[in-house]
């Protein structure tokens, strides 16, 4: 999995710090980084320009002769790009000036068009978020613990382990449109779900995301491809909700079940699969449009034309979102995260989220229903007692009570405290069969404390013969 320093301070300030420091440390603290990838160093005189003028070059049938203002003169080019045109706005570079040359997309369709209202001559790296540092986490080392498959989990850990604020995450309440219609959703197979929520939005205009957006995706792993699917996938890298936006048009009720007997199901990828009895499919009008978090539909995508979404978000069983992985052959990013038992509470956090940045981006979208919500399955409420002996015996060392109090706060455990005795309950996104028993707060205390910070000794009885 590969996480942006910048989109993580977003919700930490990591200012002053070492933040390659930090990260080789995010290894001996909570999960092994792979590699470490320095974006935008190898960019430099990357400007705004705008083309005035377009002429065919008279020896070659693909190139273009340009004049181009520069914002302090006006400067022939000779162009091979094939969608230049007069008045547009581009970023001006001698090697090129596409996305994928600049080394923030992989879209080498032609030169790249800057929509946004900036100054000509201006240096592309002080308006956009071409800069970077990207880690590389091993998946493996984050099986058990669903939180980290996401910036704003990571951010969390980077704040306790630099003793640093977490910042709330923006979102937009949805409490106001609780008067409107429902979306109606039948949960019909109830064990295989934990939450399943839908809200829909109409007047939906933008069709490309914003710069910031693609690079992040892009960096990340992760292609662009058109705003709403970039927007699901956005909020699913930021929080670890995976999402799925329908066409309105073509979903506007839902069904989750499962059928008697086998289908044929094209999916989003353009692959026809074979969909048995034991898979859990997403139906409107029982007709299938999904599959339960794997992938969605071919019918019910997203069209260049579509300016309305029914939005799902929803927790499906782990092991049955494995289980149809592998008989389809298909993992996928959202699937990935399914497997790992997701928080339910996440699903309306994702789309008070997702609503935020898409009212932004396109001030004129407008929601249509009320967040309507079937909470089919809770997770149990864990709560732990211990007392500082514990904690002193089982690390072999005196660490504070303010110490431990402001460990577990920043992990986001609620505390009480009396004397030497605690008593802590699990945040809901470490109680999905992570933190069950108190020898994981132990782990989650010397963790944090640094295991270099442990003294090392041998005692005399050892060395006895």
């Amino acid at each position: 999995m590969f996480l942006s320093m910048n989109w993580i301070g977003d919700f930490v300030d990591l200012s002053g710090l070492d933040k390659k420091s930090l990260i080789r440390n995010f290894t001996l603290s909570t999960a092994e980084v792979e590699d470490i990838y320095v974006k935008g160093e190898d960019t430099h005189g990357v400007i705004v320009a705008k083309i005035l003028t377009v002429e065919n070059h008279p020896t070659s049938k693909k190139l273009h002769l340009l004049k181009v203002d520069t914002g302090s003169g006006v400067v022939d080019i000779v162009c091979g790009a094939p969608n230049v045109r007069e008045g547009m706005k581009v970023a001006l570079a001698t090697s090129g000036g596409s996305e994928a040359e600049l080394g923030i997309s992989d879209d080498n369709s032609g030169i790249w068009e800057i929509e946004d209202d900036i100054a000509l001559g201006t240096d592309i790296k002080t308006v956009y978020d071409i800069d970077d540092i990207i880690f590389e986490v091993d998946n493996k080392s984050l099986t058990n613990r669903p939180d980290l498959w996401s910036h704003y989990g990571i951010a969390r850990e980077f704040a306790t382990i630099t003793g640093r604020e977490l910042k709330p995450l923006p979102v937009k309440s949805i409490s106001e449109y609780a008067s409107l219609p429902p979306v109606q959703i039948d949960v019909k197979a109830t064990d295989l779900v934990y939450r399943y929520s839908a809200i829909k939005v109409e007047n939906i205009t933008r069709k490309v995301s914003p710069v910031n957006m693609r690079i992040r995706l892009y960096y990340c792993g992760s292609r662009a491809i058109n705003f709403l699917a970039d927007l699901t996938n956005y909020v699913m890298l930021e929080v670890g909700q995976p999402m799925h936006a329908f066409d309105n048009r073509k979903v506007d009720k839902i069904e989750v079940q499962t059928f008697n007997s086998g289908l044929k199901f094209a999916t989003l990828d353009g692959v026809e699969r074979d969909i048995d009895e034991n898979m859990l499919m997403i139906t409107s009008g029982n007709s299938p449009v999904a599959v339960a978090g794997v992938m969605g539909g071919d019918a019910s995508k997203i069209e260049d034309d579509t300016n309305s979404l029914l939005l799902e978000s929803a927790t499906f069983d782990g092991v049955s979102v494995r289980k149809t992985t592998t008989r389809l052959g298909l993992r996928t990013d959202a699937s990935m995260r399914y497997e790992k038992m997701l928080d339910p509470e996440l699903c309306k956090t994702a789309v008070e989220r997702l609503l935020k940045i898409l009212f932004d981006c396109d001030g004129g979208a407008k929601v249509i229903s009320s967040y309507s919500d079937s909470y089919v399955r809770r997770y149990p409420t864990i709560v732990l007692n211990f007392d500082k002996r514990y904690v002193d015996r089982y690390t072999g060392i005196n660490i504070s009570n303010e110490k431990i109090i402001k460990t577990l706060t920043g992990l986001g455990f609620a505390v009480e405290n009396n004397g030497d005795k605690f008593t802590v309950t699990v945040p809901t996104w470490r109680a999905t069969k992570d933190v069950t028993i108190k020898a994981d707060i132990i782990e989650e205390i010397t963790r944090i404390y640094g295991y270099d910070n442990f003294e090392v000794f041998t005692s005399e009885s050892a060395l006895l013969p």
